[in-house]
C-alpha cells in the first residue's frame, strides 16, 4: 500500500466514524423513546466514542499536512441505513474484518509511530465493540427478542 492510499484509507476510517456516529446517536434517541434505555445508553455511548475517534482521524490528518479543501473530499461522511429494529441494527453493525482492515492499515504506517499508535488504540476499541455486539446477539438467541427488548427497558 502505498503512502496516499494509507492516508485515504485512514481519512475513510474516520469518514465512516462520523457517518456511523450520526447512524447511532439516531438510533439511541429511537431506542429511548421506545423505552429501551439500556440500549439507549450503549448506542450513544458508542456514537460519542465514534466521533471523538473521527475528530482523532481529521486533526491527524491536520498534522500530516492535510489542507481543508483536501479533508473536505477525504473524509466526505459515509452514508448508513438507519433501523427501527434493534436486532438488524447490531447484526448490521457486527463487522468483524474491520479489525483485519484496521491491522492492515496500520502495518502501512510502519514509519509513522504516532498514526500507527492511534490505529492500534482504535483496534482494540473495535474488539471491545464487537464483543457486546456479540454478547448482546447471544442474549437475544437465549432469552428471545421480546425478553431481550424487556430487559433493554
Amino acid at each position: 500500500m502505498t503512502k496516499e492510499e494509507a492516508l485515504k484509507g485512514f481519512a475513510y476510517m474516520g469518514a465512516t466514524w462520523f457517518g456511523n456516529s450520526k447512524q447511532h446517536f439516531a438510533f439511541s434517541a429511537y431506542c429511548r423513546m421506545q423505552g429501551w434505555n439500556k440500549l439507549a445508553d450503549k448506542w450513544k455511548e458508542e456514537a460519542e466514542e465514534e466521533w471523538d475517534e473521527a475528530e482523532e482521524v481529521l486533526n491527524r490528518l491536520v498534522e500530516l499536512g492535510c489542507k481543508p479543501a483536501e479533508l473536505q473530499e477525504m473524509m466526505k461522511t459515509i452514508e448508513f441505513p438507519f433501523y427501527d429494529d434493534p436486532k438488524q441494527q447490531i447484526e448490521s453493525d457486527f463487522q468483524p474484518t474491520a479489525i483485519e482492515e484496521m491491522s492492515k492499515l496500520a502495518q502501512a504506517f510502519a514509519d509513522d509511530y504516532i498514526t500507527q499508535k492511534l490505529i492500534y488504540k482504535w483496534i482494540e476499541d473495535e474488539k471491545a465493540h464487537m464483543d457486546w455486539e456479540r454478547q448482546y446477539l447471544g442474549y437475544i438467541d437465549k432469552l428471545g427478542y421480546e425478553a431481550f427488548l424487556t430487559e433493554m427497558m
